[in-house]
């Protein structure tokens, strides 16, 4: 993301311009609409209102034809940095929108992305997936063919990665733009399965994906999780190791969703019919869920039909930001 000098004469005086006398017109609009609904022609909006925000829209635009055009949405970023803001448009936001026209349109707040579900380009990304051939991972694959994506590389397991041998998956790593962790398992071997290996893959993806700059976006991680890493196995102990192996890792998801050179998604969701047992709703139903909350640039995603995931979000941004900050979460990569 960079100025072109070459187009600085056509932005000041055509599209600044044009830009303007639409924010003026939409004003107008707006007032006249609200008038007319409004019973007695009693509103709160006045035309000395009208006259002042148009007053601050002209202003604006004066300040940033001075400026050469470089205010406060438009910054150089040779990849763009993840966004700090959840209701408010901000550079790191509104830069994609010049990279991707069709995405990202607020330019004050992203209540229109949010209700269209244009916060978020799946378009020529290259992802990578493990437990493909899971209920949740097939449907994942399906999902992301119809986006447009450039690739879907599966991860298998026992091929290109095992539990000796992480480095294998380096080369399928270090080129692609988003890895999707899907994998799972309720064994007796969960915490290795389950934990270990998805923070031994997000180091090394970390590691040696940071520097590749074909992508003007930061490259991501989404983590399968499950409503069971906050809530109790009620006494099923069949599935205490699936529960404790989810647990182990909040940490380090909690350390990652924080971390400034990847863009980490923790989607938690509801059980669904799988390898581990029957659910209510299908793996489909919860791929289908996951891409409407990416779709809305979310990145702590409650693919939820009980509601449990809702609940337990502020204890995810709140209490595991304190074990980071206590340095308890250390990298498992010897």
């Amino acid at each position: 993301m960079r100025f072109d000098n070459k187009y600085l004469h056509q932005n000041l005086f055509q599209a600044l311009p044009l830009e303007l006398g639409l924010q003026v017109f939409g004003s107008i609009l707006g007032y006249i609409v609200v008038v007319l609904v409004m019973s007695n022609r009693q509103t709160w909006i006045t035309q000395s209102h009208l006259w002042c925000l148009t007053g601050i829209q002209i202003l604006k635009t004066i300040v940033v034809i001075i400026t050469g055009g470089h205010d406060s949405n438009h910054l150089t970023y040779q990849t763009v940095p993840k966004d700090p803001n959840w209701i408010f448009v901000g550079p790191e936001f509104h830069s994609l929108h010049h990279v991707y026209p069709d995405r990202y349109i607020g330019s004050f707040i992203k209540l229109f992305d949010w209700i269209w579900g244009t916060a978020y380009t799946f378009r020529g990304k290259r992802f990578v997936i493990t437990g493909a051939s899971g209920a949740f991972g097939q449907a994942m694959i399906t999902e992301l063919e119809c986006e447009g994506v450039q690739s879907i590389h599966k991860l298998e397991f026992g091929y290109e990665w095992d539990h000796h041998d992480y480095e294998k998956a380096l080369p399928t790593l270090s080129t692609c733009d988003v890895l999707i962790m899907a994998h799972g398992t309720e064994s007796s071997d969960g915490v290795k399965f389950n934990c270990d290996s998805s923070a031994q893959l997000v180091q090394l993806f970390k590691q040696h994906r940071k520097n590749k700059r074909s992508n003007p976006t930061l490259p991501e991680v989404w983590y399968i999780g499950s409503e069971i890493e906050f809530r109790p196995s009620w006494g099923n102990k069949e599935l205490e190791p699936y529960s404790e192996s989810k647990r182990r890792f909040l940490p380090y998801a909690r350390s990652f969703f924080d971390d400034p050179d990847i863009l980490y998604r923790h989607i938690v969701s509801s059980s669904f019919p799988s390898s581990i047992g029957y659910a209510l709703f299908s793996g489909r139903w919860a791929a289908k869920t996951t891409m409407w909350w990416i779709r809305r640039g979310a990145r702590y995603i409650p693919v939820t039909h009980t509601g449990v995931a809702f609940f337990h979000f502020y204890k995810f941004i709140y209490y595991f930001v304190s074990l980071q900050g206590d340095g308890d979460v250390k990298s498992p990569i010897k």
